[in-house]
């Protein structure tokens, strides 16, 4: 029974202290869902002016990626330049044209996908992906119409992905609602239908729905109009789902909708206003932003061999957008600990270390990110410098000043950088303050018998040579001098001690500070020093000349 006890008692301890890592629906944060479908990469920053315009942020970005074309160093780029820019990666997967067809994808290639994609560091939390493109047309699933295939490699691939992490948003390929039973297509409510029934699973794993909401026929219908086939086409399918027995409530992703050029006309602002309110609705991206040549050339909203937009660009842009606020896995670490583990009383220090952004967002002061120390008690005081600005994987230095209190004790003290509502912890430990360190020399004055100097000073430099005390006046006696008062030191740490006497030369020491009194030795102080410069030079020589034989004498005896 007690084994059983135990058992459970890491179990319970496992599951609540170990990271865990899930899709979350975009519907739960303040969310921009407008976007724009996207064929050249060049054109992010265009596509960044556009669903970020008129108070959006964060918008969505629809992207193919073929199989061909997983090159894990462009495509990090590229998302390094969506995360800049605030952009929502929606990447569709794609295999790559077999004649006049699409490849069917292949089960033994979901590995390589997978591999491939996890490497990638995402803008976000979710990485939204959309297996295949419109499968209900011959030519888009290698000249075949095979629903239950689908079902089955898509259900392989989304279980491959979520395996390999729950941060993977799976999204099925959008269908033609538009498109009729003739042989070369499948009408999509029987294909969905077929596919249910063949793989019920796939509609469990998935974590939205993908909707190809075109304007039809012609993609040029009114706005206004409703029902499979239109731009409303999203509100029917979820209905034909409900009425098949799924439960599930799917965000809806309309990856794929707009008119051609000749029917555009104030068509966005209507849509906007009108179907494009609906709660549902996770993400819009409009087809197409740029394409400069057939089949699309239509649907571009780019103009052909020009650098200028078609007019639906700039409308698009007025329409009012919300901020977005995607979940970002904050992470940082540092090189070496910000806190030692004692600090003296009533000192001053700054501390600092180098730290790496190991996450998603990219650190910068100006877009909210803030340290703070959690534990401080009254008397500590506290301020930062500007934190650097860091994109994930790069390095920079986080330096801390504090002051702390007269009182002796051990507190528990934890840095952690915030950003909106995430908290980061950076170092949690405990810090001891305890009363400032005595340091006594002990040294020979030349060879004095009663070892004695007057007129002493004791300089004290930390790690980085920066000048913390300059004892004044003391007087060496018997061979010996103290120092009290250590403030601002950090016991542990390496320190130069440098001795100074008139017309001695300087004697230094490297010594390694305790939290106490403590005794070091230095070399004989030699009255070598003759014209007090403070080095053994030839300018001591013309100073001998001129200096009395006793005071020589006097020196060194």
């Amino acid at each position: 029974m007690l084994i059983f006890k135990l058992l459970a008692i890491i179990f319970l301890l496992f599951l609540f202290h170990s990271p865990i890592h899930a899709v979350y629906d975009p519907l739960s944060v303040p969310n921009n869902k407008y976007g724009i479908h996207v064929a050249e990469l060049m054109d992010l920053p265009d596509a960044a002016a556009l669903v970020n315009s008129n108070n959006g942020d964060w918008g969505y970005i629809t992207l193919v990626i073929q199989d061909g074309d997983k090159n894990t160093g462009k495509w990090q780029e590229v998302f390094n330049t969506m995360r800049r820019l605030h952009l929502i990666p929606i990447i569709r997967l794609a295999t790559h044209p077999e004649g006049d067809s699409w490849k069917i994808p292949q089960t033994e290639d979901a590995k390589r996908w997978v591999n491939f994609l996890d490497a990638l560091n995402w803008p976000t939390e979710n990485r939204y992906i959309i297996l295949f493109n419109e499968p209900n047309h011959r030519k888009e699933w290698g000249n075949t119409i095979n629903p239950e295939e689908y079902a089955d490699i898509a259900l392989f691939y989304a279980k491959a992905l979520k395996e390999k992490s729950q941060d993977f948003f799976i999204l099925p390929a959008g269908l033609d609602m538009s498109a009729i039973s003739d042989g070369d297509a499948l009408e999509g409510s029987h294909y969905v239908e077929r596919m249910y029934k063949a793989q019920p699973e796939l509609l469990s794993i998935i974590d939205g729905w993908t909707s190809h909401s075109y304007p039809n026929p012609g993609f040029s219908s009114s706005p206004y109009a409703t029902g499979k086939g239109t731009i409303a086409s999203f509100q029917w399918e979820l209905k034909f789902l409900k009425d098949l027995g799924v439960t599930k409530n799917f965000p809806v992703f309309i990856t794929e909708t707009g008119w051609i050029q000749r029917a555009t006309g104030n068509n966005l602002a209507l849509a906007a206003s009108g179907v494009w309110t609906d709660s549902r609705i996770a993400a819009i991206t409009p087809f197409l932003l740029n394409y400069q040549g057939s089949p699309f050339d239509n649907f571009s909203w780019k103009k052909l061999n020009s650098r200028e937009f078609h007019p639906q660009y700039s409308l698009y842009q007025k329409i009012t957008k919300i901020k977005g606020e995607p979940n970002q896995r904050e992470s940082f670490t540092l090189a070496k600990a910000l806190f030692p583990n004692e600090l003296v009383t009533n000192s001053t220090y700054t501390l600092e270390s180098e730290i790496t952004n190991t996450g998603q967002g990219i650190l910068n002061s100006n877009d909210g990110y803030k340290t703070n120390i959690e534990g401080i008690p009254d008397g500590f005081t506290y301020f930062s410098d500007p934190l650097p600005l860091l994109e994930p994987s790069e390095k920079g230095l986080i330096r801390i000043h504090l002051k702390t209190p007269m009182e002796e004790g051990t507190y528990h003290l934890k840095t952690i950088l915030i950003h909106g509502n995430q908290h980061s912890t950076m170092e949690e430990k405990d810090v001891t303050l305890i009363p400032p360190p005595t340091l006594v020399i002990e040294t020979q004055v030349g060879w004095k018998k009663e070892g004695e100097a007057h007129q002493v000073q004791i300089l004290v430099y930390n790690q980085k040579d920066e000048l913390l005390h300059k004892f004044q006046d003391l007087t060496i006696k018997d061979g010996s001098v103290a120092i009290s008062g250590l403030y601002n030191t950090v016991p542990g740490e390496t320190y130069r001690i440098v001795v100074i006497i008139p017309y001695y030369l300087p004697r230094q020491t490297k010594v390694v500070l305790k939290n106490k009194k403590m005794e070091i030795s230095m070399k004989r102080l030699l009255p070598l020093d003759l014209n007090n410069d403070g080095a053994l030079n030839i300018l001591d020589l013309p100073a001998l000349l001129f200096t009395k034989p006793h005071e020589v004498f006097g020196r060194f005896f």
